[in-house]
């Protein structure tokens, strides 16, 4: 199930986030991935060892996450972690791959990643390509939303970012484990939550 999130965050979130990134340090983004990623990932993540304030930007949109309605009716998040902070420019993309389903951070016990998001944070009109694709069980999405929207989809979905030629891209990933690990079962949940609220 492929879920837009309008206006996740607002403007002057979206201004303390890039803030953030643009005195941040970043490094080659295949420092995060496994062996199956290497040939195919080319982009750049912020190095969070070097980069002031990113706990800060990490509890803007932790919590814009949490507080979302189209988030907790679609996900029912359970667990979250520390999201990915990244770049690309022009000529860089992210092929073909499927997430990792256990990750962790910081000592932290492992996550199951039932869900990925990706938070937009430049808007579209300032990159060429940079496309968001993601196969899905009911149809394939091609995603590029306005800065502040976002788009939650299963970790297992075959996902890839197109080629950037031209400006540059800024976006936010992460994962979060739900309540409901199952993704049928999680859908089934998400639509009878839409009933319900139509019927009110």
């Amino acid at each position: 199930m492929i879920v837009r999130v309008p206006g996740l965050l607002n403007a002057n979130q979206i201004g303390a986030v890039t803030a953030v990134m643009a005195k941040a340090e970043f490094i080659d983004g295949r420092h995060s991935g496994g062996p199956a990623v290497q040939d195919v990932k080319n982009n750049l993540q912020l190095d969070r060892d070097k980069s002031p304030g990113v706990t800060d930007a990490d509890a803007v949109i932790l919590g814009a996450l949490g507080q979302n309605a189209t988030v907790r009716a679609a996900v029912l998040p359970k667990r979250m972690l520390p999201p990915y902070y990244t770049k690309y420019t022009d000529g860089m993309a992210y092929g073909p791959h499927v997430d990792n389903p256990l990750m962790g951070a910081g000592g932290a016990a492992p996550l199951r990643t039932d869900v990925s998001f990706t938070l937009f944070l430049s808007p579209p009109d300032s990159y060429d390509g940079g496309e968001l694709q993601i196969k899905g069980e009911l149809g394939d999405a091609t995603v590029k939303l306005p800065a502040g929207d976002a788009v939650v989809y299963p970790t297992g979905a075959i996902h890839q970012v197109t080629k950037v030629t031209r400006g540059e891209r800024l976006c936010v990933v992460g994962w979060i484990q739900s309540m409901i690990a199952d993704p049928t079962r999680r859908r089934i949940v998400y639509e009878l939550d839409l009933v319900a609220q139509s019927l009110h």
